[in-house]
């Protein structure tokens, strides 16, 4: 395949003086290719870089027709979905997408019809046209899926790609509109796409995977299980060769060790004899000191060799992997299999129009109470459960009034910018909530001020636990507002778990977003080693699944369908 985009020697530095990556050099095709690497590493900045939003320090990049980049976030503009897929169109194939949104298919010409690939039609007709209620909508009333379509169909007359984090903050819906684009792509071969993506639904269409860590560039021409099953044999040899370093360096060590006794023998004897001798003090103190310096000398780069060695390894394992060190003194108890977790008897609330935030709300279907149906659920015992449903359907929602002490919730209430009907209440349980933002850390405290509110642990032992979550050195100290996504959560993970007692149950909203892969993994793992109950909201079935869920609670069909909704 002929290239699209190729970079040569590429480096770039930020403004204040920090060299993300220097001289890679690579090409694009029209697969699939996967960006991945750590958050922070510069995977944004290359892909701007790509798409010409931002100038090289050194090197060029080299780029035949349209690139387009598709940000994480795209905040709806306040106009209609004609007026958004016509704005800015590059080519005649979009404008003739544009121009063929405004009408019913039935009405194209075949000149028209034919300015639009089989991938085109195939997606307005299934998605957008055939649905002639979101025509004239504006593309701030459209839900999270249909969004993302039309984002999609005006990308569509690019040769190239760049999707970063797509996924971030989709529903099922869509995801499910992605991965059917990014399916169709590969199959009709219309253009290349580099995703970046913590997305394994996602990133199992890969063809190609570039890695960009500390340590440079790399291209992988492979899919992204063969990726996978290449790092983990990197990683067993790497472990191997560590195990060899780490072995040698202890024998190197040890050997030390015997020479400075001996020395250290031979030393005292001298000293001995030479007072015997009757030896002047000022020489018997030279002998001395000679004597000192033969010992400090001893081998000793042989030990640094062997050190550096473990040191290098090291390194380059954390370059593949990051794992959860836990120890059960921090993964709770399970609990009895009729514990309360939580418990709702028709229950439902609405919110009062000032304290909505949106002024220009209308009056909402069933008099405005979020849920068309009222909820009745019980959730007992260790229960591993997904709370399901579209963006906008109340998920979000129903933890923070579970969690808000609403126990004594019965009949109908008010509270200061809500009304409530029927009961809702959370069991007697020890329980952490971390949401999408982890927003009970304190942005201005560093990760080990932050800890000390929560731990009563001396701060070595805080120090030696912090460890377990990957934070080691100096890096406690560094403030919680520097630190990356994957970072942040750890530390609110540290902060719960490093409580006295450690949580029963514990509530994630969305975790995954914002996280790199190592960072998921890492939550997958320490999930897999709690011993609590779990509820989570996520639209990842993959994590899902790695996280031993065995039930959910899906509020689709009990959504009311209104954009002033909020999950």
């Amino acid at each position: 395949m002929s290239s699209i985009i190729t970079a040569h020697q590429v480096s770039y530095e930020l403004p204040n003086g920090l060299l993300l990556f220097e001289n890679v050099s690579f090409s694009l095709d029209s697969k699939i290719t996967a960006l991945v690497g750590p958050n922070g590493v510069g995977k944004t900045c290359l892909s701007q870089l790509l798409c010409g939003e931002l100038e090289p320090s050194s090197g060029r990049i080299i780029r035949k027709g349209i690139i387009r980049y598709f940000p994480q976030r795209q905040t709806p503009p306040p106009i209609s979905v004609d007026e958004f897929l016509a704005s800015e169109s590059g080519s005649e194939a979009e404008i003739g997408l544009a121009t063929g949104f405004e009408s019913d298919l039935a009405s194209w010409s075949i000149t028209r019809e034919s300015l639009l690939s089989p991938l085109k039609q195939d997606l307005l007709k299934k998605d957008l046209l055939n649905n002639s209620s979101a025509r004239p909508k504006l593309c701030t009333e459209l839900s999270g899926g249909q969004w993302m379509r039309v984002r999609l169909a005006k990308a569509l007359g690019a040769g190239f790609l760049v999707l970063d984090e797509p996924t971030n903050d989709l529903d099922r819906d869509g995801r499910e509109a992605l991965l059917d684009f990014l399916c169709q792509r590969q199959q009709w071969r219309t253009g290349g796409v580099l995703l970046i993506s913590h997305d394994r639904e996602c990133l199992n269409l890969c063809e190609d995977v570039l890695e960009l860590s500390n340590r440079g560039l790399s291209k992988f021409g492979m899919s992204w299980n063969e990726y996978l099953l290449a790092k983990e044999q990197e990683r067993q040899a790497l472990q191997r060769q560590l195990d060899v370093s780490t072995r040698e360096r202890n024998q190197a060590a040890q050997h030390r060790h015997d020479q400075i006794e001996r020395q250290e023998k031979r030393n005292r004897q001298g000293s001995a004899a030479g007072a015997r001798g009757g030896l002047p003090k000022i020489l018997l103190g030279a002998r001395k000191r000679k004597a000192q310096a033969t010992t400090a000398k001893l081998d000793v780069r042989t030990l640094d060799k062997a050190n550096a060695a473990v040191r290098s390894v090291h390194e380059a394992l954390s370059q593949i992997k990051v794992d959860p060190m836990m120890y059960a003194d921090l993964l709770g108890q399970p609990l009895p299999e009729q514990k309360l977790i939580a418990e709702a008897r028709n229950f439902n609330l609405r919110f009062s129009n000032s304290s909505a935030g949106d002024s220009t709300q209308t009056e909402l279907p069933h008099s405005g109470w979020l849920y068309a149906e009222d909820l009745n659920f019980i959730w007992r015992g260790n229960l591993r459960l997904a709370l399901k449903g579209p963006n906008g359907s109340g998920k979000s929602t129903l933890l923070k009034e579970l969690l808000t002490g609403t126990d004594d919730a019965q009949g109908s209430l008010q509270k200061t910018n809500r009304d409530i009907r029927g009961e809702l209440r959370k069991g007697q349980l020890r329980t952490l909530y971390i949401d999408q933002r982890c927003s009970f850390l304190k942005d201005d405290l560093s990760i080990l001020e932050n800890i000390r509110e929560h731990a009563v642990a001396d701060e070595s032992e805080i120090r030696n636990n912090l460890a377990k979550f990957l934070f080691t050195k100096d890096k406690v100290f560094q403030t919680v507002q520097s630190l990356s996504g994957g970072e942040r959560l750890r530390a609110a993970l540290a902060c719960g778990f490093m409580q006295e007692q450690a949580p029963e149950l514990l509530i994630l909203d969305e975790p995954t977003n914002n996280l790199d892969l190592a960072n998921v993994e890492f939550l997958e793992n320490l999930i897999q080693e709690f011993r609590g109950a779990l509820v989570v909201i996520s639209h990842d079935e993959v994590f899902l699944k790695n996280c031993g869920v065995t039930e959910e609670f899906d509020l689709s069909d009990k959504r009311v369908d209104v954009s002033s909704a909020q999950s």
